[in-house]
């Protein structure tokens, strides 16, 4: 498996990747991330992954059928603006999600991120990727978040 960034590549290549990468969060990231999440993150441009605190990683594995994405990680303001992780359900479990964030902590030297109580197994997550919690904040939609960092 390996992780990299997505860089701001213009042109056609970022289209192609990006469109997949959008086509992969739908799918496999509907559950838990919010529609305001996955409007901002629509709207992110080349040009914007210049910007200091943000940072588009994927996560591939190499299949008989070429490369495949297994996780795709997105950061936006050091997480204050957007942070999301979305695994494949065949990788959920197996710690690739803790790498994206860690990998994530790694490039940007700071993170925050909000979680949902109820989504322990991203609780877990942030916790396995060295984040600890530092408060309770109201989200958007009205429900009590941890905030991590």
């Amino acid at each position: 498996m390996e992780i990299r960034s997505l860089l701001a590549d213009k042109g056609v290549a970022w289209e192609l990747q990006f469109s997949e990468i959008l086509s992969f969060i739908q799918r496999f990231g509907r559950k838990v991330i919010s529609t305001e999440n996955y409007r901002i993150l629509r709207k992110l441009s080349p040009r914007d992954l210049d910007t200091p605190g943000t940072s588009l990683l994927v996560a591939t594995i190499k299949t008989e059928d070429g490369e495949r994405i297994a996780g795709v990680s997105c950061v936006t303001s050091y997480g204050k603006g957007i942070c999301l992780v979305v695994v494949h359900s065949l990788y959920r479990g197996t710690g690739l999600g803790s790498k994206l964030l860690m990998n994530q902590l790694s490039t940007l030297g700071r993170l925050s991120c909000r979680v949902t109580l109820s989504n322990i197994s991203s609780l877990q997550m942030c916790f396995h990727a060295g984040l600890s919690a530092r408060g309770i904040v109201k989200g958007l939609n009205g429900k009590t978040l941890l905030l991590l960092e």
